[in-house]
């Protein structure tokens, strides 16, 4: 029955990074107006350190895009075994793609599918249009979803669960901090899977030489394992001391050292989530993607950092070249321009 209350729910959001994290604040909210349902989601399995210690979920499925039809079968069998041999009341795709269709086909009551606004991501792409009056961030799309079971905003943002917080019981990023006395950290994200979302080495090495003249911070480099050339030559450019926390291969130990820093300088990319989670204030430089996209942080202090150039936005999700070979997007931006958001980030 449309809008009854659901005993069992079971989320699907696959990846990436990002997107699995903007889903956090849904989740909390399910939990909130749904205390005794069973809440469980499915995710890809390099992703599920995000809602490994969340306690507002039941059971964490790890999904592996590489399985054959038999393998998926297999699981989705397990999946409705441990929930009593009865299909899900209520399944949620936040994906909606061929694989979690796929996931979905045959194992819920009801199913709610996330609307993707194609046609105003073509538009801005295309038409450098935005249809939509306002901007809504990812986070309000996806509660958007369950408008009819009328889940309420608790008004809290993002969360990404560290081991510190299962301990105490609550998550600790909502508890208001107290100053930090003493040395800057700031943290930098110098990478992204996409080259047309990363600003210039040269430019952050050269904030990265501004930041430690200006106000003695530590600096703490972090990145994937992808990032390490990009991180690498960005640290030998700077010649100054940093720390060196790049080429990680986990996503907990990352959100660690974000939770240490007063502030995360980033390209748009997942680890912007992360610092949004974590309530660390975030310098974000948006190249050939826009803020109208809604992937902009979510409820955290934040400045963009973006030039209005007119070939903008040439993707939602970034490309491996400039498509016009100036790079304007990114070239334009300043070290000035950046130092200057920190500059306002600090100051407060």
């Amino acid at each position: 029955m449309k809008g009854a209350e659901p005993s069992s729910i079971l989320i699907i959001r696959l990846s990436s990074m990002g997107d699995v994290i903007l889903t956090t604040h849904l989740v909390r909210n399910l939990r909130l107006k749904y205390p005794n349902a069973t809440i469980n989601i499915i995710l890809s399995k390099s992703f599920s350190e995000i809602y490994m210690y969340n306690p507002h979920i039941t059971n964490l499925y790890e999904y592996n895009k590489s399985w054959n039809k038999t393998e998926i079968q297999e699981f989705k069998k397990k999946i409705l075994i441990e929930n009593n041999n009865n299909k899900y009341d209520l399944i949620i795709d936040l994906q909606r793609n061929f694989r979690s269709f796929q996931l979905r086909r045959g194992i819920g009551n009801r199913i709610i599918k996330v609307r993707k606004n194609r046609i105003r991501k073509l538009s801005l792409v295309y038409l450098k249009k935005n249809i939509k009056s306002t901007i809504k961030q990812l986070p309000d799309i996806y509660s958007d979803t369950v408008a009819e079971y009328q889940v309420k905003d608790d008004g809290k943002g993002l969360e990404f669960w560290l081991p510190t917080d299962k301990e105490k019981g609550t998550y600790l990023p909502f508890i208001k901090k107290s100053n930090i006395i003493g040395k800057i950290n700031i943290a930098i994200a110098p990478g992204a899977f996409h080259y047309t979302k990363r600003w210039i080495p040269e430019k952050f090495a050269g904030l990265i030489k501004f930041i430690k003249d200006k106000y003695d911070a530590e600096i703490v480099i972090i990145g994937g394992k992808a990032d390490f050339e990009i991180t690498k030559t960005i640290i030998d450019l700077s010649d100054v001391n940093v720390i060196d926390k790049s080429s990680s291969d986990s996503i907990i130990s990352t959100a660690e050292v974000i939770d240490k820093c007063n502030m995360l300088i980033t390209n748009d990319t997942g680890v912007m989530h992360i610092a949004a989670a974590r309530q660390v204030p975030v310098v974000a430089i948006f190249g050939s993607t826009v803020q109208e996209f809604g992937f902009t942080p979510f409820r955290v202090e934040n400045i963009i950092v973006e030039k209005n150039v007119s070939c903008r936005p040439c993707t939602h999700i970034g490309r491996d070249k400039c498509p016009k070979e100036h790079f304007d997007c990114m070239n334009k931006i300043s070290i000035d321009d950046v130092s200057n958001a920190v500059k306002k980030i600090l100051n407060k």
